[in-house]
């Protein structure tokens, strides 16, 4: 990689075709390990509350207001670092890349004590779609109950 100063991205036209490829493969496994670091200090801030002495009032207050995450990637680390606070194994596999920030925030209010190790296996490197469905299989939802009602007279 080459950087043309501190603030700019990364210029990766000089690499040969394996290299980039090379590279980006690195810089994955590197985004990965970071996620799972964030996700696990995220835990450790839950475990502490020491969003409270920031001035926040909750965890996702802190994750937006100060830490600038988008909402969705806010709830997303702290999903995943609430279910790995009660499953330290969620910790393991994400930093192991055997389990997506996604699979971890579909399955974590799924996990209980009884269902977690075997859950988590289940979903081990599946697609968002394949998780979805063990879910759904899982845990399916009751049917709709089926309504009448009287449509309103034309005016």
């Amino acid at each position: 990689m080459v950087y043309r100063d501190m603030n700019a991205q990364p210029s990766f036209v000089n690499l040969s075709d394996s290299d980039l490829l090379v590279t980006l493969k690195q810089l994955v496994e590197s985004e990965r390990d970071a996620t799972a670091a964030v996700v696990a200090a995220v835990a450790e801030v839950e475990a502490r509350r020491l969003f409270l002495g920031e001035g926040c009032p909750s965890l996702f207050a802190y994750c937006t207001r100060v830490l600038h995450l988008s909402e969705p990637a806010a709830y997303a680390r702290i999903a995943a670092a609430r279910a790995g606070l009660r499953f330290p194994i969620v910790l393991q596999l994400l930093t192991e890349g055997d389990l997506t920030l996604t699979t971890a925030c579909l399955v974590a209010r799924h996990l209980t004590e009884d269902n977690h190790r075997a859950l988590l296996e289940n979903v081990r490197r599946k697609s968002k779609r394949d998780v979805e469905r063990i879910i759904a299989a899982a845990h399916p939802r009751p049917d709709v109950p089926s309504t009448i009602r009287k449509v309103p007279a034309p005016a």
